[in-house]
C-alpha cells in the first residue's frame, strides 16, 4: 500500500469541508421523519445556529456556504451567512432522504398506516422504498455528486455545508470509499444537531479532521447523537 502523502510546500493548497447537521428541528422534538418535509429549527436550534455560526467563522473561516433548501438547514446556515458576508448557495443534493409518503409524519403514524414499510425501516433493509421516496442507493449518487462538485468549484476553499443526518452519512460513506449503504454497510456515523464533521482534500486524496465535533455547543450540554 502507499502510503499516504503528507503534503509539501509545492503541492496545492488543499479543500477542506466541512459538513454541519442543522439544528433541532420542531420534528426532532415531536419524532417525526423530517425528510423534505417543511419542518422549521426550534429555539434550542436556533440556539445551536448560532454558537455554531460564531465558532466557524472564528475558527474554520469559510470561503463559501452550501446549504440544503429545506428550512431548517436554512434557518442553520443564517447565522453563519450573516457574520461572514457570504450568500448561502441552495443546493437541493444535500436535502435529507425522502420517504415519499411518510415525510413529516410522526413516527406512531408511520407505524399505524404503514406498518411494513415501517418494519423494513427499522430493520435498515437497504432496498426499501416507500411510495415518492428514494433508495438508499439514489441518495448516496445525490450526495457523492454534491461532494465532488463542491471540490470541483472551490479548490484551495474552505466550504460549510450545511445539511442532515442521513445525507452527511452519505458523504462520509462517499468520502471514506465505502460505497453506498445500500450495499449492506455494518457502519453508520451518528452526527448530532449543529455538530461539525470537517475533512480535507489534496491531489485525490481525503484527510480526516473531525467527525461529530460538538465542542462549540458546550454550554447548551449538549448530549450526544441517539442511535
Amino acid at each position: 500500500m502507499t502510503p499516504m502523502s503528507t503534503g509539501s510546500g509545492d503541492a496545492p493548497e488543499p479543500t477542506v469541508l466541512a459538513l454541519v447537521r442543522h439544528g433541532e428541528s420542531e420534528g426532532n422534538v415531536e419524532g417525526r421523519i423530517g425528510g423534505h418535509g417543511p419542518t422549521p429549527l426550534t429555539e434550542r436550534g436556533h440556539r445551536q445556529a448560532r454558537l455554531m455560526g460564531a465558532a466557524l467563522a472564528r475558527a474554520f473561516r469559510p470561503t463559501a456556504i452550501v446549504s440544503s433548501d429545506l428550512i431548517r438547514a436554512r434557518q442553520t446556515a443564517l447565522p453563519l451567512a450573516e457574520i461572514t458576508g457570504l450568500a448561502p448557495v441552495l443546493d437541493t443534493r444535500w436535502r435529507e432522504r425522502s420517504l415519499g409518503v411518510m415525510d413529516d409524519l410522526l413516527f406512531t403514524e408511520i407505524e399505524q398506516r404503514y406498518p411494513e414499510y415501517w418494519q423494513r425501516l427499522r430493520a435498515r433493509e437497504p432496498d426499501v422504498c416507500p411510495p415518492g421516496g428514494e433508495t438508499v442507493d439514489q441518495l448516496y449518487a445525490r450526495v457523492s455528486a454534491a461532494v465532488q462538485d463542491v471540490i470541483t468549484r472551490h479548490p484551495g476553499g474552505r466550504v460549510a455545508v450545511i445539511s442532515h443526518g442521513l445525507a452527511i452519512f452519505h458523504a462520509i460513506a462517499h468520502i471514506l470509499g465505502l460505497g453506498s449503504p445500500g450495499a449492506g454497510l455494518k457502519i453508520f456515523t451518528l452526527v448530532g444537531n449543529c455538530s461539525v464533521s470537517t475533512f480535507r482534500h489534496r491531489a485525490g486524496h481525503w484527510y480526516i479532521e473531525a467527525i461529530n465535533d460538538r465542542a462549540h455547543l458546550h454550554e447548551l450540554d449538549e448530549p450526544p447523537p441517539a442511535v
